[in-house]
Protein backbone atom coordinates (compact mmCIF):
# COMPACT_ATOMS: atom_id res chain seq x y z
CA UNK A 1 0.00 0.00 0.00
CA UNK A 2 1.41 3.63 -1.03
CA UNK A 3 0.28 6.64 0.75
CA UNK A 4 0.93 10.06 -0.21
CA UNK A 5 1.83 13.24 1.65
CA UNK A 6 0.14 16.67 0.71
CA UNK A 7 1.40 17.59 -2.46
CA UNK A 8 3.01 20.75 -1.39
CA UNK A 9 4.39 18.87 1.88
CA UNK A 10 7.94 19.97 2.66
CA UNK A 11 10.63 17.84 3.45
CA UNK A 12 14.29 18.73 5.09
CA UNK A 13 17.29 17.40 7.19
CA UNK A 14 18.53 19.01 10.75
CA UNK A 15 21.58 19.59 12.52
CA UNK A 16 23.28 21.50 14.97
CA UNK A 17 26.50 23.88 14.71
CA UNK A 18 28.38 22.07 18.22
CA UNK A 19 27.11 18.43 17.29
CA UNK A 20 29.23 18.48 13.58
CA UNK A 21 31.25 22.25 13.05
CA UNK A 22 34.23 21.22 14.51
CA UNK A 23 36.52 23.76 14.36
CA UNK A 24 36.89 24.65 18.00
CA UNK A 25 39.99 26.68 17.53
CA UNK A 26 39.69 28.01 13.96
CA UNK A 27 39.71 31.63 13.27
CA UNK A 28 38.68 33.67 16.65
CA UNK A 29 35.54 30.98 17.79
CA UNK A 30 34.95 32.05 21.43
CA UNK A 31 34.44 29.47 24.10
CA UNK A 32 31.00 27.86 24.52
CA UNK A 33 29.58 26.42 27.41
CA UNK A 34 29.65 22.64 26.11
CA UNK A 35 33.51 23.14 25.52
CA UNK A 36 33.27 23.62 29.38
CA UNK A 37 31.08 20.79 30.02
CA UNK A 38 33.18 18.11 27.93
CA UNK A 39 35.92 19.03 30.07
CA UNK A 40 34.48 18.10 33.09
CA UNK A 41 35.45 14.70 34.30
CA UNK A 42 32.58 12.54 34.26
CA UNK A 43 30.10 14.18 32.48
CA UNK A 44 30.50 13.35 28.84
CA UNK A 45 31.26 9.64 27.69
CA UNK A 46 34.64 8.70 26.59
CA UNK A 47 35.47 12.05 27.82
CA UNK A 48 35.16 13.30 24.18
CA UNK A 49 34.02 16.92 23.16
CA UNK A 50 32.93 18.61 19.69
CA UNK A 51 36.09 20.39 18.96
CA UNK A 52 36.61 18.18 15.69
CA UNK A 53 32.94 16.84 15.67
CA UNK A 54 32.28 16.11 11.50
CA UNK A 55 34.77 18.67 10.73
CA UNK A 56 31.42 20.85 8.93
CA UNK A 57 33.57 23.69 9.25
CA UNK A 58 35.86 22.66 6.56
CA UNK A 59 33.73 19.89 4.84
CA UNK A 60 30.69 21.90 4.62
CA UNK A 61 30.16 21.90 0.80
CA UNK A 62 30.56 17.81 0.68
CA UNK A 63 28.10 17.65 3.81
CA UNK A 64 25.24 20.53 1.68
CA UNK A 65 26.05 18.40 -1.49
CA UNK A 66 24.96 15.25 0.34
CA UNK A 67 21.61 16.90 1.56
CA UNK A 68 21.41 18.30 -2.21
CA UNK A 69 21.67 14.33 -3.24
CA UNK A 70 18.96 13.13 -1.14
CA UNK A 71 16.51 15.73 -2.28
CA UNK A 72 15.84 17.80 0.02
CA UNK A 73 13.92 20.81 0.25
CA UNK A 74 15.27 22.58 3.22
CA UNK A 75 18.20 22.47 5.74
CA UNK A 76 17.46 23.49 9.21
CA UNK A 77 20.90 24.11 11.03
CA UNK A 78 22.17 26.30 13.61
CA UNK A 79 24.63 29.55 14.03
CA UNK A 80 27.25 28.90 16.74
CA UNK A 81 26.59 32.36 19.12
CA UNK A 82 30.45 32.24 20.04
CA UNK A 83 31.56 32.09 17.08
CA UNK A 84 29.75 35.12 15.84
CA UNK A 85 30.34 36.72 18.99
CA UNK A 86 33.20 35.72 21.08
CA UNK A 87 32.46 37.01 24.10
CA UNK A 88 28.45 37.05 24.04
CA UNK A 89 28.74 40.44 23.40
CA UNK A 90 30.26 43.29 21.89
CA UNK A 91 32.83 43.02 18.79
CA UNK A 92 31.97 40.46 16.44
CA UNK A 93 33.76 38.01 14.66
CA UNK A 94 34.01 38.49 10.58
CA UNK A 95 35.28 35.30 10.03
CA UNK A 96 32.47 33.51 11.78
CA UNK A 97 29.96 35.32 10.26
CA UNK A 98 31.68 34.75 6.87
CA UNK A 99 31.94 31.34 7.69
CA UNK A 100 27.46 31.31 7.69
CA UNK A 101 27.56 33.36 4.31
CA UNK A 102 29.18 30.49 2.79
CA UNK A 103 27.29 28.04 4.31
CA UNK A 104 23.72 29.67 3.33
CA UNK A 105 24.91 30.70 -0.41
CA UNK A 106 26.08 26.85 -0.86
CA UNK A 107 22.48 26.10 -0.04
CA UNK A 108 21.13 28.95 -2.14
CA UNK A 109 23.57 27.45 -5.14
CA UNK A 110 22.06 24.10 -4.45
CA UNK A 111 18.49 25.03 -4.42
CA UNK A 112 18.25 24.34 -0.64
CA UNK A 113 16.31 26.49 1.71
CA UNK A 114 17.92 27.38 4.48
CA UNK A 115 16.24 27.30 8.26
CA UNK A 116 18.32 28.96 10.26
CA UNK A 117 18.26 28.03 13.99
CA UNK A 118 19.71 30.82 16.26
CA UNK A 119 20.08 28.70 19.47
CA UNK A 120 20.76 25.27 19.49
CA UNK A 121 22.64 25.07 23.24
CA UNK A 122 25.95 26.80 22.62
CA UNK A 123 25.54 29.62 24.58
CA UNK A 124 29.31 31.43 25.18
CA UNK A 125 31.03 30.53 28.24
CA UNK A 126 32.03 34.38 28.72
CA UNK A 127 27.81 34.70 28.86
CA UNK A 128 27.20 32.00 31.48
CA UNK A 129 30.40 33.53 33.66
CA UNK A 130 27.58 36.22 33.89
CA UNK A 131 25.26 33.83 34.84
CA UNK A 132 23.97 33.04 31.55
CA UNK A 133 20.24 32.04 31.10
CA UNK A 134 19.37 32.27 34.98
CA UNK A 135 20.61 36.47 34.35
CA UNK A 136 17.57 38.50 33.20
CA UNK A 137 19.76 40.78 31.17
CA UNK A 138 20.48 37.85 28.82
CA UNK A 139 17.22 39.20 27.30
CA UNK A 140 19.19 41.81 25.79
CA UNK A 141 22.36 40.10 25.12
CA UNK A 142 20.02 37.74 22.99
CA UNK A 143 18.67 40.35 21.50
CA UNK A 144 21.80 41.91 20.39
CA UNK A 145 22.90 38.85 18.90
CA UNK A 146 19.89 38.04 16.83
CA UNK A 147 20.30 41.58 15.87
CA UNK A 148 23.34 40.72 14.39
CA UNK A 149 22.51 37.35 12.54
CA UNK A 150 19.25 39.06 11.10
CA UNK A 151 21.22 42.29 9.19
CA UNK A 152 23.89 39.74 7.57
CA UNK A 153 21.75 36.83 6.36
CA UNK A 154 18.35 37.61 6.86
CA UNK A 155 18.03 38.41 2.94
CA UNK A 156 18.84 34.73 1.92
CA UNK A 157 17.21 33.00 5.45
CA UNK A 158 14.06 30.92 4.40
CA UNK A 159 12.62 30.95 7.84
CA UNK A 160 13.97 31.43 10.91
CA UNK A 161 13.76 29.11 14.28
CA UNK A 162 14.68 31.53 17.68
CA UNK A 163 15.10 28.44 19.62
CA UNK A 164 15.78 24.43 19.69
CA UNK A 165 14.39 22.81 23.04
CA UNK A 166 13.93 25.42 25.28
CA UNK A 167 12.23 23.03 27.78
CA UNK A 168 15.58 21.16 27.22
CA UNK A 169 17.90 23.57 28.23
CA UNK A 170 15.79 24.83 31.33
CA UNK A 171 15.06 21.52 33.01
CA UNK A 172 17.91 19.06 31.86
CA UNK A 173 20.87 21.83 31.78
CA UNK A 174 19.71 23.58 35.00
CA UNK A 175 17.79 21.18 36.98
CA UNK A 176 18.56 17.70 36.12
CA UNK A 177 22.32 19.01 35.52
CA UNK A 178 22.63 16.36 32.55
CA UNK A 179 23.51 18.78 30.01
CA UNK A 180 25.61 22.19 30.13
CA UNK A 181 25.84 24.15 32.00
CA UNK A 182 25.12 21.23 34.17
CA UNK A 183 23.35 22.72 37.41
CA UNK A 184 21.08 21.27 39.74
CA UNK A 185 18.79 23.82 40.73
CA UNK A 186 14.67 24.08 39.94
CA UNK A 187 14.18 27.49 41.49
CA UNK A 188 17.13 28.47 38.77
CA UNK A 189 15.79 26.50 36.18
CA UNK A 190 11.90 27.86 36.59
CA UNK A 191 13.60 31.32 36.09
CA UNK A 192 16.17 30.06 32.90
CA UNK A 193 12.45 29.25 31.38
CA UNK A 194 10.98 32.66 32.07
CA UNK A 195 14.05 34.22 30.19
CA UNK A 196 14.05 31.75 27.49
CA UNK A 197 10.32 33.00 26.92
CA UNK A 198 11.27 36.29 26.83
CA UNK A 199 14.53 36.10 24.72
CA UNK A 200 12.16 34.35 21.99
CA UNK A 201 9.50 37.37 22.19
CA UNK A 202 12.18 39.38 21.34
CA UNK A 203 13.86 37.69 18.62
CA UNK A 204 10.88 37.10 17.09
CA UNK A 205 10.10 41.24 17.30
CA UNK A 206 13.44 41.78 15.83
CA UNK A 207 13.61 38.96 12.66
CA UNK A 208 9.80 40.12 12.26
CA UNK A 209 11.28 44.51 12.46
CA UNK A 210 14.22 42.99 9.49
CA UNK A 211 12.39 40.15 8.07
CA UNK A 212 8.84 40.98 7.84
CA UNK A 213 8.42 38.48 4.85
CA UNK A 214 10.08 35.52 6.64
CA UNK A 215 8.59 33.25 8.94
CA UNK A 216 9.38 32.40 12.47
CA UNK A 217 8.96 30.13 14.79
CA UNK A 218 10.43 28.18 17.95
CA UNK A 219 11.02 24.18 18.41
CA UNK A 220 9.72 21.99 20.74
CA UNK A 221 10.40 18.41 22.13
CA UNK A 222 6.77 17.88 23.20
CA UNK A 223 6.25 15.22 25.78
CA UNK A 224 3.32 12.85 25.96
CA UNK A 225 3.04 11.96 29.21
CA UNK A 226 1.65 7.69 29.87
CA UNK A 227 1.56 6.17 33.60
CA UNK A 228 2.74 2.56 33.95
CA UNK A 229 -0.11 -0.11 33.49
CA UNK A 230 -0.29 -1.16 36.97
CA UNK A 231 0.06 2.18 38.68
CA UNK A 232 -2.44 4.26 36.11
CA UNK A 233 -4.93 4.78 39.17
CA UNK A 234 -2.75 6.28 41.61
CA UNK A 235 -0.28 8.46 38.94
CA UNK A 236 -2.80 9.29 36.31
CA UNK A 237 -3.44 12.49 38.28
CA UNK A 238 0.36 13.64 37.34
CA UNK A 239 -0.13 13.14 33.53
CA UNK A 240 -1.66 16.96 33.62
CA UNK A 241 1.78 18.86 35.62
CA UNK A 242 4.24 16.55 33.43
CA UNK A 243 2.92 18.03 30.53
CA UNK A 244 2.17 21.49 31.71
CA UNK A 245 5.93 21.52 32.70
CA UNK A 246 7.32 20.43 29.55
CA UNK A 247 4.58 21.51 27.02
CA UNK A 248 2.90 24.22 28.21
CA UNK A 249 5.51 26.23 29.77
CA UNK A 250 6.79 27.21 26.49
CA UNK A 251 3.56 26.84 24.69
CA UNK A 252 0.74 28.04 26.90
CA UNK A 253 2.49 31.73 26.83
CA UNK A 254 3.31 32.45 22.97
CA UNK A 255 0.13 31.09 22.31
CA UNK A 256 -2.42 31.88 25.29
CA UNK A 257 -0.86 34.60 26.65
CA UNK A 258 -0.35 33.33 30.17
CA UNK A 259 1.32 30.31 32.00
CA UNK A 260 -0.55 26.69 33.32
CA UNK A 261 -2.37 27.10 36.41
CA UNK A 262 -0.16 24.39 37.50
CA UNK A 263 3.41 26.38 37.58
CA UNK A 264 1.71 29.81 38.22
CA UNK A 265 3.05 29.66 42.31
CA UNK A 266 6.73 28.27 40.97
CA UNK A 267 7.01 31.06 38.02
CA UNK A 268 5.89 34.24 39.52
CA UNK A 269 8.87 35.58 41.46
CA UNK A 270 10.33 35.70 38.35
CA UNK A 271 7.47 37.86 36.69
CA UNK A 272 7.53 41.20 36.03
CA UNK A 273 4.78 43.26 34.48
CA UNK A 274 4.87 43.31 30.59
CA UNK A 275 6.13 39.83 30.41
CA UNK A 276 3.36 37.81 29.08
CA UNK A 277 2.25 40.05 26.89
CA UNK A 278 6.28 40.17 25.40
CA UNK A 279 5.89 36.37 25.43
CA UNK A 280 3.04 36.56 23.45
CA UNK A 281 3.80 37.82 19.61
CA UNK A 282 2.24 35.22 17.35
CA UNK A 283 4.66 32.48 15.67
CA UNK A 284 4.00 31.76 11.86
CA UNK A 285 5.14 27.83 12.80
CA UNK A 286 5.39 25.38 15.34
CA UNK A 287 8.37 23.42 14.86
CA UNK A 288 8.13 19.78 16.67
CA UNK A 289 10.47 17.47 17.81
CA UNK A 290 9.12 13.97 19.01
CA UNK A 291 11.12 10.76 19.57
CA UNK A 292 9.46 8.40 22.42
CA UNK A 293 6.73 8.25 25.04
CA UNK A 294 7.43 9.34 28.64
CA UNK A 295 6.13 7.21 31.25
CA UNK A 296 6.26 9.36 34.65
CA UNK A 297 5.95 7.81 38.39
CA UNK A 298 4.83 9.38 41.33
CA UNK A 299 8.05 10.16 43.16
CA UNK A 300 8.54 12.24 46.86
CA UNK A 301 11.75 13.93 48.48
CA UNK A 302 12.10 16.01 44.81
CA UNK A 303 11.14 19.57 43.27
CA UNK A 304 7.95 17.99 41.57
CA UNK A 305 5.81 15.32 42.27
CA UNK A 306 7.03 13.00 39.22
CA UNK A 307 9.89 11.02 37.92
CA UNK A 308 10.41 9.38 34.52
CA UNK A 309 9.64 5.58 34.63
CA UNK A 310 10.84 2.69 32.11
CA UNK A 311 8.37 2.15 29.77
CA UNK A 312 7.04 -1.69 29.34
CA UNK A 313 9.29 -4.39 28.65
CA UNK A 314 7.13 -4.76 25.47
CA UNK A 315 8.16 -1.49 23.39
CA UNK A 316 11.57 -2.12 20.76
CA UNK A 317 13.81 0.30 22.13
CA UNK A 318 16.61 2.25 20.06
CA UNK A 319 20.15 2.19 21.46
CA UNK A 320 19.24 5.13 23.98
CA UNK A 321 17.02 3.32 25.82
CA UNK A 322 13.58 4.84 23.98
CA UNK A 323 11.31 3.12 23.25
CA UNK A 324 9.70 3.15 20.13
CA UNK A 325 6.30 4.30 19.83
CA UNK A 326 4.41 5.71 16.88
CA UNK A 327 1.14 5.99 18.46
CA UNK A 328 2.72 8.46 20.97
CA UNK A 329 4.14 11.02 17.76
CA UNK A 330 0.54 10.66 16.55
CA UNK A 331 -0.85 12.06 19.79
CA UNK A 332 1.52 14.63 20.52
CA UNK A 333 0.72 16.29 17.30
CA UNK A 334 -2.62 15.91 17.96
CA UNK A 335 -1.97 18.35 21.17
CA UNK A 336 -0.95 21.16 18.64
CA UNK A 337 -3.75 20.96 16.78
CA UNK A 338 -6.75 20.46 19.60
CA UNK A 339 -5.13 22.41 22.29
CA UNK A 340 -3.47 25.06 20.53
CA UNK A 341 -4.92 26.09 17.57
CA UNK A 342 -3.24 23.53 15.02
CA UNK A 343 -0.46 25.83 13.94
CA UNK A 344 1.41 24.84 10.78
CA UNK A 345 3.41 22.21 12.15
CA UNK A 346 6.60 20.85 10.98
CA UNK A 347 8.69 18.25 12.40
CA UNK A 348 11.95 19.27 13.19
CA UNK A 349 13.77 16.19 14.49
CA UNK A 350 12.30 12.23 14.57
CA UNK A 351 14.65 9.91 14.01
CA UNK A 352 16.29 6.72 16.19
CA UNK A 353 19.80 5.74 17.48
CA UNK A 354 20.70 2.25 16.44
CA UNK A 355 23.63 -0.17 16.39
CA UNK A 356 24.82 0.32 12.28
CA UNK A 357 27.33 -2.33 11.40
CA UNK A 358 28.99 -2.06 8.27
CA UNK A 359 28.87 -5.06 5.64
CA UNK A 360 32.34 -6.03 3.88
CA UNK A 361 31.71 -3.78 1.38
CA UNK A 362 31.63 -1.23 3.81
CA UNK A 363 27.63 -0.26 3.55
CA UNK A 364 25.64 0.01 6.57
CA UNK A 365 22.57 -1.58 6.11
CA UNK A 366 20.24 -0.17 8.83
CA UNK A 367 16.97 -1.26 8.70
CA UNK A 368 15.84 -0.51 12.03
CA UNK A 369 15.83 2.90 11.40
CA UNK A 370 13.86 2.40 7.77
CA UNK A 371 11.93 0.39 10.45
CA UNK A 372 11.53 4.08 12.74
CA UNK A 373 10.68 6.26 9.81
CA UNK A 374 8.39 4.35 8.58
CA UNK A 375 5.66 3.99 11.75
CA UNK A 376 6.33 7.10 12.63
CA UNK A 377 5.58 8.41 9.31
CA UNK A 378 2.71 6.37 8.82
CA UNK A 379 1.51 8.17 12.40
CA UNK A 380 1.89 11.20 11.02
CA UNK A 381 0.29 10.60 7.78
CA UNK A 382 -2.86 9.48 10.20
CA UNK A 383 -2.58 12.76 11.99
CA UNK A 384 -2.93 14.16 8.44
CA UNK A 385 -5.85 12.76 7.42
CA UNK A 386 -7.66 14.13 10.23
CA UNK A 387 -7.05 17.29 9.95
CA UNK A 388 -3.39 17.98 11.54
CA UNK A 389 -1.38 20.77 9.79
CA UNK A 390 1.45 19.08 9.21
CA UNK A 391 3.39 20.72 6.65
CA UNK A 392 7.17 19.02 6.75
CA UNK A 393 9.22 16.45 8.02
CA UNK A 394 13.44 16.99 9.01
CA UNK A 395 14.83 13.61 10.47
CA UNK A 396 17.09 13.58 12.88
CA UNK A 397 20.18 13.80 11.69
CA UNK A 398 21.59 14.46 8.39
CA UNK A 399 24.67 12.38 9.72
CA UNK A 400 25.86 10.62 12.82
CA UNK A 401 27.56 13.18 15.15
CA UNK A 402 28.59 14.73 18.76
CA UNK A 403 25.66 13.32 20.42
CA UNK A 404 25.91 15.38 23.85
CA UNK A 405 26.42 13.99 27.00
CA UNK A 406 27.02 10.45 25.08
CA UNK A 407 29.54 11.65 23.51
CA UNK A 408 29.97 9.93 19.32
CA UNK A 409 28.57 6.63 21.17
CA UNK A 410 25.40 7.31 19.62
CA UNK A 411 24.58 7.21 16.13
CA UNK A 412 21.27 8.88 14.81
CA UNK A 413 22.32 9.66 11.45
CA UNK A 414 20.94 9.01 7.80
CA UNK A 415 24.79 9.06 6.85
CA UNK A 416 27.82 7.41 8.31
CA UNK A 417 31.00 9.73 9.73
CA UNK A 418 34.35 7.44 10.07
CA UNK A 419 35.10 9.95 12.94
CA UNK A 420 39.18 8.68 12.09
CA UNK A 421 38.99 9.45 8.56
CA UNK A 422 35.54 11.81 8.59
CA UNK A 423 34.77 9.67 5.35
CA UNK A 424 30.72 9.85 4.90
CA UNK A 425 29.17 6.69 4.00
CA UNK A 426 25.52 7.32 3.29
CA UNK A 427 23.12 4.45 5.15
CA UNK A 428 20.46 2.44 3.42
CA UNK A 429 18.01 4.97 5.46
CA UNK A 430 19.80 7.61 3.34
CA UNK A 431 18.23 6.01 0.35
CA UNK A 432 14.17 5.35 2.04
CA UNK A 433 14.56 8.89 2.96
CA UNK A 434 15.54 9.78 -0.72
CA UNK A 435 12.91 7.66 -2.58
CA UNK A 436 10.24 9.04 -0.10
CA UNK A 437 11.49 12.64 -0.19
CA UNK A 438 11.89 11.80 -4.73
CA UNK A 439 7.98 10.52 -4.86
CA UNK A 440 6.52 12.66 -2.00
CA UNK A 441 4.85 9.02 -0.73
CA UNK A 442 5.25 6.02 1.33
CA UNK A 443 5.04 2.42 0.60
Amino acid sequence: MTRHFPKDFRWGVSTSSYQIEGGARDDGRGATIWDTYCDTPGKVANGENGRIACDHYHRWAEDLDLIKNMGAQHYRFSVMWPRVMPDGTGAVNEKGLAFYDRLVDGMLERGIDPWLCLYHWDLPQALQDRGGWANRDIVGWFGDYTDVIARRLGDRIKAWVTFNEPNVVAWVGHEEGRHAPGLTDPRAAMRVAHHLNLSHGRATRILKDICPDTPVGFVLPMHKAYTLPHRHEQDAHLIGLFEDKWNGVFLDPVYKGYYPDSVMERMEPHLREGDLEAIHQPVDFQGLNQYFPSYIEATEGRAWPFKHAEPPRYFRRTEMGWAIDGRCFYQTIKILQNRYGNPPIFITENGGAFLDLAHKDGQINDQDRIAYHSEYLTALLDAVEEGANVQGYMPWSLMDNFEWAYGYDKRFGLVHVDYKTQKRTPKASYDFMKHIMETNSLS
